[in-house]
């Protein structure tokens, strides 16, 4: 009978470069979402440098998972492994305020048949067109972009559609 051979662990850089290439990134995507160099990214995946438990809390969150399941089932020492918290943030900036303008959208929505909505409609122009913009010179995914022109075609739909209705 032959001896039964186990399966290693994956490698954690192994992991992140995985989980990277499945979201559609770059090295250098990945590394612009940390704060981190493209190098360090690069090091983590080829298993040069053991990630700290901030950067893996970092990774977890970008990835949408627990620390722990990033770590489960691979090479991350057991001990960083413990001093992991069991949650973290797991939304970005950018979908934060997609769901500030989305929310900004539905209020000024309600106005539409007021007299004072071209004011409303206005400043929320007024207020969001430069975050907007500033958007488009960020290192987006296609979904995020893609979102993002939806969003300002939205906005503008809204904000111009009462002044049709006046005319």
């Amino acid at each position: 009978m032959a001896p039964k051979r186990s399966i290693p662990p994956e490698t954690i850089g192994k992991r992140i470069a995985r989980l990277r290439n499945q979201c559609g990134w770059s090295q250098q995507s990945l590394a612009s979402r940390l704060a981190i160099s493209r190098v360090a990214i690069s090091h983590i995946e080829m298993d040069l440098i053991i990630p700290s438990e901030r950067t893996i809390s970092l990774l977890a969150g970008i990835f949408k998972i627990s620390p722990h399941e990033l770590v489960e089932g691979t090479t991350y020492p057991a001990a960083k492994a413990e001093r992991l918290p069991s949650v973290v943030c797991s939304y970005t900036r950018f979908e934060l305020e997609m769901m500030l303008l989305e929310n900004d959208l539905t209020w000024l929505q309600r106005f539409l048949t007021s007299p004072d909505f071209h004011r409303y409609a206005k400043e929320t122009m007024q207020r969001w067109q430069p975050r907007l913009s500033g958007w488009l010179d960020q290192d987006l995914t296609n979904e995020e972009r893609a979102q993002l022109l939806s969003a300002q075609a939205r906005m503008e739909t809204i904000c111009t559609q009462q002044k049709g209705a006046q005319s």
